[in-house]
């Protein structure tokens, strides 16, 4: 046999066991490789300065509307110690009762209906100017209106009538109809719109009432 030959053949022979073992190992490292699980992606990242709000979380409760103009809103509370402090006071009553008036537009809400009241409880005919401004602001809360209005109702004819007619020619004063109904009772008829005839009656009630007629 060729020398040579034979020297080929160990060669060619190595080769090919060379070549089936490095494609075994390269098989094996394929699969290893393959076997392991995919990376996981990162969570995404939740912002610290907003905090991750539930879509079924109930909503706050508002806050309560502020009284026209920006006004604190005055507690009872708060109103009852400020009255109170005015009826603890060394003043004559009438004193007293413009220290309420001013209290009354100082005020708010509850409280304000509270000071109008012994507003009333101290002011005499005398000085019912102190209410009567009040009566027929169109600013002034309905509820001190009322107030005011029942005080009306226990007045003498003087200090009324004229109030009533001012009631009675402003359509959007909430004792409007109320007024309209008693004029109607005292003056035996109704003359509707017709203010002249109204204001006829109503200035011959109050001579009436002056002249003790």
């Amino acid at each position: 046999m060729n020398p040579n030959s034979s020297r080929n053949r160990l060669l060619l022979i190595a080769g090919s066991l060379l070549l089936i073992v490095a494609l075994f190992f390269g098989w094996q490292w394929a699969g290893q490789d393959s076997a392991k699980p995919a990376p996981k992606k990162p969570a995404p990242a939740v912002s610290k300065t907003e905090p991750i709000k539930s879509a079924e979380a109930p909503s706050q409760t508002p806050t309560p509307a502020m009284p026209a103009g920006g006004e604190k809103l005055t507690t009872v509370e708060e109103g009852d110690l400020m009255i109170d402090e005015i009826l603890r006071s060394n003043k004559e009553i009438p004193a007293m009762a413009r220290d309420l008036h001013n209290l009354v537009k100082k005020l708010n809400s509850e409280a304000q209906v509270n000071a109008s009241r012994h507003l009333v409880n101290l002011t005499s005919d005398e000085d019912y100017g102190l209410i009567a401004g009040y009566l027929v602001d169109a600013k002034m809360n309905p509820d001190v209106i009322e107030v005011l209005f029942s005080d009306l109702m226990n007045r003498k004819r003087e200090l009324q009538l004229p109030l009533f007619m001012n009631i009675l020619k402003n359509p959007q004063h909430p004792q409007n109809e109320q007024v309209r109904n008693v004029m109607t009772i005292l003056a035996g008829q109704d003359y509707a719109q017709d203010f002249a005839a109204w204001d006829k009656w109503s200035n011959e009630e109050i001579r009436k009432a002056q002249t003790g007629e």
